[in-house]
């Protein structure tokens, strides 16, 4: 292979990590109003699953082939370049009300690895979904890493486990801890909710798509509230930093907002979690799966049962799905 043919090689290799390893703060910033656009993001989910409908059709998918809908709707939803397709149009929604950051202005200012790319990189938007407050990221997760781990899902016989070890795996090397040394039990929720959405597309007691007169058809619409709630929030499920020279940095950031605000004499706290409420109700929520979608420090505050929950952030409306 030529140099140049070489050059652009591994050039398209970095920009996948790049891509792949984008993280999100929800600490710096946190307690500045911003609009909950849940109902945008219904929309646009119920509007991808109309055109899933029309599809089946034109793809001659049999209705009754539940692996083949899953695999359809993935194919329609795929990341592009890298990007999730769902991250991306929410990035460039001007409806869609966000905050972004870049890395050198977050609280992973010098802490992120491969710090000459990651600390210059901008990083994915929060958004506010069912009243909290996530990353633009969270929905290429949800999608595709959800798509991804429902195949051990389903072939271990649907041991959930499985699908979760796997996922967790993931976020500790090539999605998280190798790349940008950052691990995200927050991704590792919408990991899980993604599995249980692409079971619930055409199986299960509640599916979104039934057999009508020999054609799929949606016959509920898709809700984000049934699936995000607290566990996909970096302020409560908190990130964990691959080596505690990294993570030292990452206390030292945050203790600087702490400071600013004590000097503002507000009574926000970042440390996170931010709300030991919040952590309680998703360890009660996510009990049987806990160690693979709840980071250890929200886990802990949340069984020490600890005083001092932010007033301003609990564990949301969202029910999850267990």
């Amino acid at each position: 292979m030529k140099t140049t043919h070489l050059m652009v090689f591994f050039l398209f290799l970095l920009t996948g990590l790049i891509a792949a390893a984008k993280e999100v703060d929800n600490l710096t910033d946190r307690y500045r109003p911003l609009q909950d656009s849940t109902e945008i993001f219904d929309r646009e989910m119920n509007r991808r699953l109309q055109e899933l409908q029309k599809e089946t059709a034109s793809e001659g998918i049999v209705c009754g082939d539940a692996r083949k809908l899953r695999i359809l709707f993935h194919d329609l939803n795929d990341s592009r370049f890298f990007i999730g397709s769902l991250e991306s149009w929410a990035e460039d929604n001007q409806k869609v009300a966000k905050r972004t950051l870049d890395a050198q202005n977050s609280i992973y200012e010098g802490v992120l690895e491969n710090g000459w790319i990651f600390n210059r990189l901008k990083l994915a938007s929060t958004v506010k979904v069912n009243g909290q407050l996530i990353g633009t990221d969270k929905f290429g997760h949800f999608i595709d890493q959800g798509f991804e781990f429902y195949t051990p899902y389903r072939r271990s016989g649907y041991q959930m486990a499985t699908a979760l070890s796997s996922s967790l795996g993931s976020e500790k090397s090539y999605s998280g801890g190798d790349s940008t040394g950052t691990i995200s039990y927050a991704d590792s929720m919408a990991n899980y909710q993604g599995v249980l959405f692409y079971h619930a597309l055409a199986e299960g007691p509640n599916p979104y798509f039934r057999c009508a007169n020999g054609k799929w058809t949606q016959v509920r619409e898709f809700r984000w509230a049934d699936y995000v709630d607290a566990g996909w929030d970096e302020g409560i499920n908190c990130n964990e930093l691959a080596s505690p020279e990294a993570q030292r940095g990452f206390q030292k950031n945050i203790s600087k907002l702490e400071a600013q605000a004590q000097k503002s004499k507000k009574s926000e706290t970042y440390t996170c979690p931010v709300s030991q409420e919040a952590c309680s109700q998703l360890r009660e929520r996510y009990l049987s799966v806990e160690k693979y979608v709840l980071s250890p420090e929200c886990r802990k505050v949340a069984r020490a049962g600890r005083s001092g929950s932010s007033p301003q952030q609990k564990a949301g409306s969202g029910k999850g799905v267990r």
